[in-house]
């Protein structure tokens, strides 16, 4: 079965092939084998230069698929030598070497003077997507103080604009970009945009898009090799969603894109399943308590006088096809207001996301999150974050990502019934394995005691070696055994190989 295994992995590394055009050549970029990081384990990844402590928090995002290189933002200024111009910067961390670099540079290997919220990471490491509003980026190019998205090329040290327009002719700075994912061979770039100038049949601007702002943004997506952008938020009505859509994520191979959408006109009523029971009235529910960070997902600059919804639809595009499914489906087929960290597997053939009970949270809330995985093929759907048999449990479970054998699922929960023994009092990591239905915790101590901080938001390479995940504890290292943080910082540990006896991921019956 090992062979399998990599099997798997190299389709994730590989991917990216021909969608938006007829023929590909896949990039020849893809790590050597021995380039698997060294870890025993857990270290943290987000340390100052010489190994001093960071002087402010940093938040873990991505990881490559051969598990090399760590992705994080931060706020920190003493990460590298460069001195930082902004509040908030994105790194790659070797972990085979230990080397930090800066990553969200310009074509000019200036530090930015404008802050990096979102970030993503190719299959081998060589690019990296990241949104900024710096005026700087790419000289000569004018952004009009704006947010957009860009690529770096850690090989050339290269830096593009992504999310520009055929003309640039929306000139409002408000229009922003941001939320990139990328392929795996970093071809394919999907993004956030509320520009009107991105595909040809919207220029000169469409209703939706316009002031006032009512939080219409929709999903875009690039293709590098042509320079052509898609709208995938397209209504069945042939214009663009009616409504904000965020969060979202490319498959591996570029034909997936999953993503969270308050559009009512991405499809068809009679292709549109039943709403939950949770969603009354056909309306998301409100008062939920999400994860850390999610509860500030949606764009900044979109004004401050609506209220910030909280939860949406999530939907998969078939790039091929240009078809739009509705994904958030509960165990009885009902449509799910899903939080905005839902995400699909690198292959494309699942979604993973976290729906609204009612009964309470931790924290007062009116309504907790329980992670699901849905197969988009076979049309089935598993419950997750249930708790051992017969328990129950007010604290949410999110952020969900899974490896490439669609068996291993990691994620951040605050509830107390997912694991026998002694209890978190707070957010910690876990992994889940779909096969046997086994839950454990990820974020302990080196004797394998609780985190004495909160653990969130992990990401795990191609096999589920590798996962980063940021923390306040202050007792996860060997040697370590300080109290608690009051900020949050990222961390890898080497989560062992999960290969025992049949070694079939979920996939394996097919």
């Amino acid at each position: 079965m090992a062979h399998r295994i990599r099997t798997v992995r190299n389709r994730w590394l590989a991917g990216g092939g021909s969608v938006l055009v007829a023929a590909a050549v896949l990039a020849a970029t893809a790590a050597p084998a021995q380039a698997r990081p060294a870890l025993r384990g857990t270290v943290q990844i987000s340390v100052g230069v010489n190994g001093t402590v960071p002087d402010s928090q940093s938040w873990s995002q991505a990881i490559s698929a051969d598990g090399r290189y760590a992705l994080f933002t931060s706020w920190a200024t003493n990460l590298v030598s460069q001195p930082a111009k902004s509040g908030r910067d994105a790194y790659v961390r070797d972990l085979r070497t230990g080397r930090t670099e800066r990553v969200n540079l310009s074509d000019d290997d200036n530090a930015l003077d404008g802050f990096t919220d979102y970030v993503a990471i190719n299959a081998d490491g060589r690019y990296v997507a990241f949104d900024s509003e710096a005026e700087n980026v790419v000289p000569g190019v004018q952004v009009q103080g704006r947010t957009e998205v860009y690529v770096r090329d850690r090989r050339t040290g290269r830096t593009e604009l992504v999310s520009g327009g055929l003309t640039s002719t929306d000139t409002d700075r408000f229009h922003a970009s941001y939320a990139p994912s990328l392929s795996a061979n970093g071809r394919y770039v999907a993004f956030v945009s509320s520009r009107t100038d991105l595909v040809p049949d919207l220029q000169g601007g469409d209703p939706s898009l316009a002031r006032p702002y009512t939080w219409d943004y929709n999903i875009y997506v690039t293709d590098r090799w042509t320079g052509k952008t898609r709208l995938v938020t397209r209504g069945v009505d042939g214009k663009p969603g009616d409504g904000m859509s965020l969060n979202p994520t490319i498959s591996a191979d570029g034909r997936t894109i999953g993503f969270t959408s308050l559009a009512g006109n991405l499809v068809p009523a009679e292709e549109t399943p039943a709403v939950a029971a949770a969603a009354v009235g056909g309306r998301a529910p409100a008062d939920v308590e999400l994860a850390p960070g999610l509860a500030a997902a949606t764009p900044r600059s979109a004004g401050t006088s609506l209220a910030r919804p909280t939860t949406g639809v999530y939907y998969t595009y078939d790039v091929k096809s240009g078809r739009i499914s509705a994904a958030s489906l509960d165990l009885d087929g009902n449509l799910g207001y899903a939080s905005f960290g839902a995400t699909i597997s690198p292959d494309g053939r699942r979604a993973i996301y976290a729906l609204p009970e009612p009964g309470g949270s931790t924290n007062g809330h009116r309504f907790h999150t329980v992670l699901y995985v849905r197969d988009l093929r076979k049309g089935t759907v598993t419950k997750v974050s249930g708790g051992l048999p017969g328990t129950a449990s007010v604290g949410s479970s999110d952020h969900g990502r899974i490896t490439a054998d669609n068996r291993w699922l990691y994620f951040t929960s605050a509830a107390d019934n997912l694991v026998a023994g002694p209890q978190h009092a707070g957010w910690d990591v876990y992994r889940h394995d779909l096969r046997t239905g086994r839950t454990e915790r990820i974020a302990t101590a080196p004797d394998g005691s609780l985190g004495n901080g909160s653990s969130i938001d992990p990401v795990v390479d191609a096999d589920g070696d590798t996962v980063v995940f940021g923390s306040t504890s202050g007792n996860l290292v060997a040697g370590t055994g300080g109290p608690a943080g009051t900020d949050n910082q990222v961390f890898a540990r080497s989560a062992g190989h999960h290969r025992d006896g049949d070694d079939r991921g979920q996939d394996g019956d097919d």
